[in-house]
């Protein structure tokens, strides 16, 4: 006699087989922007001028860029179903080729090996780099089975760590070409990313293992804890934001340009500090047990993007010396999808990727 199937069984499997079907094309699409990054800066390269070292780090980074795209490439077409180690590796990949791209394609245009034109080109390039990692990311920690609770596990916090870091920088880049007549390629000054940038992005790595190893607490010290944690956000994010300001937008030594001071970007500052605090804080003491459930991460992380705009511009203000004024250039149209993607990466690709514990 035929045993009764149930139903419960045939709707969790077709609900499977839809999430596998999905994670499979955006992994395609994902392959290939990888691939047309790798092909752009290759060719990008015989476009530009530079001395023989700068053009051999450039063909490595190049090359490794499309060895991102053939290990993505080869999850999809040589495994019956893709794996986290696998997507993980190439977006980790993609992310670091796209930095140390940055790096050595700005300075050359600044010493006047590039022109304008093709500087834009290749930090345009890299946006698509810093956009395409972190997509892979979010792909390959929705591939990877639920962590227990209050276990901190390596690979998720570096994830985790990463995205909010990549997402966060694309939003910073995004507010600050705002304000210009066009879309152009940065500043760059290798001390202050290393001595500075880095460092506060250490700083928020570790915060995502403390959030793990808290998870398990119950009672009065779930409030201590969750308000180290939201200090550690604040020290990590203003270190960071300061070293990508000194970085991006002066191209100097942030330990000689010293913090000019505003009181009025002070105040904002201190003011979307308190509410990242008080208001976001709050919010996931009440409804922290909810974090399994996909509109609890959405709202905290849309929470973290309307509350990181004041952040952005009061601590910039404080870093240059300038009231905290909102301006909007003529290079807003061009702004606009990198402000996009950012947003996406912060709010739709973290709550996708931070899944709830076992």
């Amino acid at each position: 006699m035929d045993k009764p199937l149930s139903i419960d069984r045939i709707e969790y499997s077709q609900d499977a087989s839809s999430a596998q079907r999905l994670a499979r094309g955006y992994g395609f699409v994902n392959a290939g922007a990888h691939t047309l990054i790798g092909i752009t800066m290759l060719t990008l390269l015989f476009l530009t001028n530079g001395s023989v070292l700068i053009k051999g780090i450039e063909v490595v980074l190049s090359l490794s860029m499309l060895v991102a795209s053939l290990l993505m490439w080869s999850e999809l077409m040589l495994k019956e179903q893709q794996t986290a180690g696998g997507v993980l590796l190439a977006g980790d990949l993609a992310l670091a080729v796209s930095f140390l791209y940055l790096g050595v394609a700005i300075p050359a245009f600044h010493q006047g090996y590039t022109t304008p034109t093709f500087a834009l080109a290749q930090f345009i390039t890299v946006l698509a780099g810093l956009i395409a990692g972190s997509g892979a990311l979010v792909l390959a920690r929705s591939l990877s089975a639920a962590r227990r609770r209050g276990v901190i596990r390596f690979s998720d916090m570096v994830r985790d760590g990463v995205q909010l870091i990549t997402g966060t920088i694309l939003f910073g880049i995004a507010l600050s070409q705002l304000v210009l007549a066009d879309l152009k390629a940065p500043q760059w000054s290798w001390i202050s990313f290393l001595g500075i940038t880095i460092p506060g992005m250490l700083i928020l790595v570790g915060r995502e293992g403390l959030k793990e190893r808290c998870e398990g607490v119950r009672g009065w010290r779930r409030v201590p804890s969750q308000l180290l944690i939201e200090l550690l956000l604040i020290v990590g994010l203003s270190i960071m934001l300061y070293g990508s300001y000194v970085n991006l937008t002066l191209g100097a030594n942030g330990y000689l340009v010293g913090i000019k001071g505003n009181a009025a970007g002070f105040r904002l500052w201190l003011i979307a500090a308190l509410l990242l605090v008080g208001v976001r804080g709050g919010f996931k003491l009440a409804f922290g047990r909810r974090s399994d459930q996909l509109w609890y991460r959405v709202l905290n992380n849309l929470l973290y993007v309307l509350l990181l705009v004041p952040f952005i511009y009061g601590a910039r203000s404080v870093f240059a010396g300038q009231p905290p004024l909102v301006r909007i250039g003529a290079a807003w149209p061009d702004v606009v999808p990198i402000l996009i993607a950012a947003i996406l990466l912060l709010v739709v690709g973290r709550s996708v990727g931070q899944k709830g514990c076992a």
